[in-house]
């Protein structure tokens, strides 16, 4: 008569179709079966027996070495934690301005297990070094010879000006440019440090206002810009006739203190014209920013994508409208029908503005930690610096 010993483990047992209880037990892999040695030679019972370890070792599979693989998963991932936390505690990143710009100069020199300095004698030590292609004394070749250059440092190339600001300082432009730089920190969101002159987020409670109608100025300090904006205001009024635009700064007979101008714009007017100096890919003014909270309709123009940044129906685009003409017309209609103004400030409302560049700063200084301390760490080359500024064209609306 056949008879099984039967072994007892958690989630293995179970009965043969002649009702006898049989136990599996997986130890590494070998399925262990005791039976009755006399009737094992049996043929038909043999062929049982061989179909019943099969049967075992499927179950014994699914029931413990999914677990196994999990548990692998589990471990792998807390290596990964743990190597990005020993690099925050044990190791401290020093990141090398060569030629920092005057305006960063009392804005914040750490974050994490990251310091900053200009100090060049450090360029050996530094995990990283950055060069502002604005600023002067970058000088015309690396501070090193490619082939001696420490190829876990990264270089990185610094702008929140265009191409056409930046046109002026050839020190980086010439062969010694090309495969210079590793990483890109500008105002493109398509860079390895995205650091741009504000921010749009929603807010969590929509203003409540009685809408009120006021009409436009324009301040600028910076005349003759690429973008022809000028004669661009030109024309425009020409086409108003009986209204005008106030013009604010050194384009303009007006003056008024940075620190009343806000209070200008929600009492008397009632749109800002956000033209930028230059029609450069994803490039906007930081003056729509810092007067984006104000109770005006912004009129943009410019290179750049809007409905990416500002939320739709909040502002007018210029490149909406096929002239200047078509645009001072509808800007009259907007103005003269208080529904329709008040709806741009609605949708405005429900989001807010921050132009504050030293938080940008601070944010993009904490990014490059954080990717240093990251063990995947991406290093490229860039072939065009340039080129990753973003394209700068002359306006075809003027």
């Amino acid at each position: 008569m056949l008879s099984f010993t039967t072994i007892i483990l958690p989630e293995a047992k179970f009965s043969l179709w002649w009702k006898q209880p049989v136990t599996v037990l997986p130890v590494a892999s070998i399925l262990l079966v005791v039976v009755d040695s006399k009737d094992f030679a049996m043929p038909a019972l043999g062929v049982q027996v061989v179909l019943v370890i099969c049967c075992a070792f499927c179950i014994s599979y699914f029931a413990y070495m999914d677990k196994i693989f999990k548990y692998t998963d589990h471990v792998s991932t807390a290596v990964e934690e743990l190597h990005v936390v020993l690099n925050n505690t044990n190791h401290t990143h020093i990141i090398l301005w060569w030629n920092k710009p005057k305006w960063l100069e009392s804005y914040p020199s750490k974050c994490g297990n990251c310091s900053l300095t200009t100090d060049r004698k450090v360029f050996h030590k530094s995990s990283v070094v950055v060069f502002s292609l604005a600023d002067r004394n970058i000088g015309s070749k690396p501070p090193v010879e490619s082939r001696k250059r420490n190829q876990n440092q990264i270089w990185i190339a610094f702008s929140l000006e265009t191409n056409v600001a930046n046109s002026w300082n050839r020190e980086y432009r010439n062969k010694h440019g090309i495969n210079m730089f590793n990483w890109t920190w500008n105002y493109r969101p398509s860079a390895d440090i995205f650091m741009p002159y504000g921010r749009v987020s929603k807010r969590f409670k929509p203003l409540s206002k009685n809408y009120s109608m006021i009409f436009q100025p324009w301040a600028v300090s910076h005349c003759n810009a690429h973008s022809l904006r000028d004669k661009f205001v030109e024309h425009m009024c020409i086409c108003l006739q009986n209204k005008s635009i106030d013009i604010f700064g050194k384009c303009g007979p007006l003056k008024v203190s940075r620190s009343n101008f806000p209070s200008l714009l929600n009492n008397d007017y009632k749109f800002y014209l956000a033209f930028e100096n230059a029609f450069c890919d994803d490039y906007i003014t930081e003056k729509l920013f810092a007067n984006y909270n104000n109770d005006i309709i912004n009129v943009v123009r410019g290179k750049a994508n809007y409905t990416r940044i500002l939320p739709i129906g909040s502002f007018i685009n210029t490149n909406d409208f096929g002239n200047i003409n078509d645009l001072v017309r509808y800007m009259i209609k907007v103005s003269e029908n208080e529904t329709l103004y008040s709806s741009y400030l609605r949708h405005k409302d429900r989001f807010q503005a921050s132009d504050n560049l030293k938080e940008q700063y601070t944010m993009s200084i904490c990014d490059i930690c954080r990717k240093l301390n990251d063990p995947y760490l991406e290093r490229k080359i860039i072939v065009d610096t340039e080129k990753e500024l973003g394209q700068c064209i002359k306006p075809g609306d003027v």
